[in-house]
């Protein structure tokens, strides 16, 4: 995706809208599935020698639950903000700052694939979870606990404590 860089000396404000495919962003993620191009929405503001851009990142994607591993879809979306400096002026290099820039003087426009990528990666549920009552598999047969029941027992004692046990009862 490439922000359009016009050097006029008026300043403006334009809202624009962008798309590109998650290969073309090089965006893989386990257990996420990409549905659409990923859109960002755009306001440019060119102030002096400055354009300040601010928006959102929005994505459609399946993700796989982390309890069931199930695959429900969701919408993610991350806030994007950023400068990119038209004076070239000799001495002016990239800030340290992050979200700051400075264009190439020969450029006509500015690439920010690694910024949507980073805010899409960014905005990916750490935790992915069809439901907060998600109940997940049984971990005896493998069930999906959410469709239906099923008869494994479970035991709730944890073995490797019973020498401690013991103790206890020597002591009374």
């Amino acid at each position: 995706m490439k922000v359009p860089l016009r050097r006029t000396s008026e300043d403006f404000v334009e809202k624009q809208t962008l798309q590109d495919s998650p290969q073309a962003l090089e965006l893989e993620a386990e257990g996420v599935t990409f549905e659409d191009p990923v859109r960002v929405e755009l306001t440019l503001a060119k102030n002096q020698d400055q354009l300040i851009c601010k928006g959102r990142v929005k994505a459609r994607v399946k993700l796989e639950c982390s309890r069931c591993l199930a695959e429900y879809p969701a919408e993610l979306g991350s806030d994007l903000a950023f400068v990119v400096d038209l004076d070239c002026g000799a001495g002016k290099e990239a800030s340290a700052e992050e979200g700051y820039f400075v264009a190439d003087p020969a450029a006509t426009d500015f690439d920010i694939d690694h910024l949507v990528r980073e805010a899409v990666v960014l905005s990916l549920p750490f935790k992915p979870l069809c439901s907060e009552q998600c109940r997940g598999l049984c971990p005896v047969c493998g069930a999906d606990l959410n469709r239906s029941s099923c008869d494994c027992a479970r035991e709730s004692v944890d073995h490797r404590w019973d020498k401690l046990k013991g103790l206890l009862k020597n002591k009374a």
